[in-house]
């Protein structure tokens, strides 16, 4: 006994390839939609961690001016002479 449907027509031929191609498509549109979630995510970590990153950073420049009894205003303002900004 064949278990198969047998496509009897060219019509019938074309609208079993749409309905393959319509079921890839979607299949598609959900992995990116999937991918662009993730992709978000990410991103929210990657922000999270470059804050943390610059926090520490600045802290570690705080305790050296403070290990090193220096004056924040003060360096900044040889930094401005050194580099020419205002």
């Amino acid at each position: 006994m064949n278990h198969f449907k047998v496509i009897e027509s060219r019509e019938e031929l074309l609208m079993a390839r749409q309905a393959n191609y319509d079921q890839k498509i979607e299949s598609l549109k959900a992995k990116i939609e999937t991918k662009t979630l993730q992709l978000k995510k990410l991103k929210e970590q990657l922000a999270e961690v470059e804050k943390a990153a610059a926090q520490s950073k600045n802290e570690e420049v705080m305790s050296f001016l403070a290990d090193n009894n220096l004056n924040p205003n003060d360096v900044l303002n040889v930094l401005r002479e050194r580099f020419g900004q205002n």
